[in-house]
């Protein structure tokens, strides 16, 4: 278990709860936070657009546009170009995306099954639960999709299985076994963990995407005013009681919206945000 302590700056509202969080003897404040109220009432999915659009214009091809309560800028791109990583389901009959690239069916070779296998995909199962996948083939990538209602582009895995990706050595559950991470020799380039995209060592504003431990179907989306490592993102969402948890787009992109009668209304975060290729979408169901 982590070691901070989260206290709620403004929790008038049961979804959009707004946190401070102390963490190794730094307070860090206005961390904007909307949870799901489980699979049976609200979901989420992804929206993608392949030029990059405003936050407030993005919505996901599988949900009426009214059907949104809140949203967050999603995966990495390219400033200078139209050009998203990772890899997203939007679910059954919907285009998928692999690096930007738009396919209808898994390809049998692609090169995010191998040397792009670092970007972890955060997976949203049909029953309600969560897992971090790296799909090394087409035939994983196959197997585990008939299981997912969508799949969400991450940057970095934060909590794995409820383990704290930067504070334990976690072992992934995928036939290789791969080592994501070793706090204790993070210096070696295999692990599942990309040490240099999304500048994890440095300050920046974040934000986050996990799934609550114990509570099938109840997601939590997390954007930061505040700026702060990767390490300090991960034990504060191991501290939010996540089983699973990513690193999304952070810095200038961090971006959240909540609808009216969700939360504040309109954009929450500080920050003025860019035009985005993708976003995180809560929705009622």
């Amino acid at each position: 278990m982590a070691n901070g302590v989260l206290k709620i700056m403004d929790g008038s509202q049961k979804t959009y709860v707004k946190y401070m969080y102390t963490y190794g003897g730094e307070t860090y404040t206005n961390i904007h936070t909307f949870t799901t109220g489980g699979r049976t009432a609200q979901s989420i999915a992804p929206a993608i657009s392949e030029t990059k659009v405003s936050l407030a214009s993005l919505n996901p091809a599988s949900v009426k546009a009214d059907k949104v309560i809140a949203k967050t800028n999603a995966c990495m791109y390219d400033y200078d170009k139209d050009q998203f990583y990772g890899f997203y389901y939007q679910g059954e009959g919907y285009p998928m995306y692999f690096n930007q690239y738009r396919y209808t069916s898994v390809p049998d070779n692609h090169e995010m099954y191998t040397t792009h296998n670092y970007w972890p995909s955060f997976c949203v199962k049909k029953d309600g639960t969560a897992a971090i996948r790296w799909f090394e083939s087409a035939q994983a990538l196959r197997t585990a999709l008939p299981y997912c209602k969508c799949v969400i582009a991450g940057v970095h895995p934060l909590v794995f299985n409820k383990q704290c990706v930067l504070n334990e050595r976690v072992i992934d559950n995928e036939p290789s076994k791969s080592l994501i991470y070793d706090p204790q020799n993070p210096s070696s380039v295999k692990y599942r963990f990309k040490a240099t995209a999304g500048d994890p060592a440095n300050k920046r504003k974040r934000t986050l995407l996990g799934h609550l431990k114990g509570v099938s179907g109840q997601y939590i989306m997390v954007c930061t005013d505040c700026e702060m490592t990767i390490k300090v993102a991960a034990n504060m969402m191991q501290d939010m009681l996540c089983d699973y948890a990513v690193a999304l787009d952070g810095g200038t992109p961090s971006q959240m919206r909540i609808k009216s009668g969700y939360g504040a209304g309109g954009k929450v975060t500080s920050g003025a945000g860019a035009a985005l290729h993708t976003a995180v979408c809560a929705h009622l169901v």
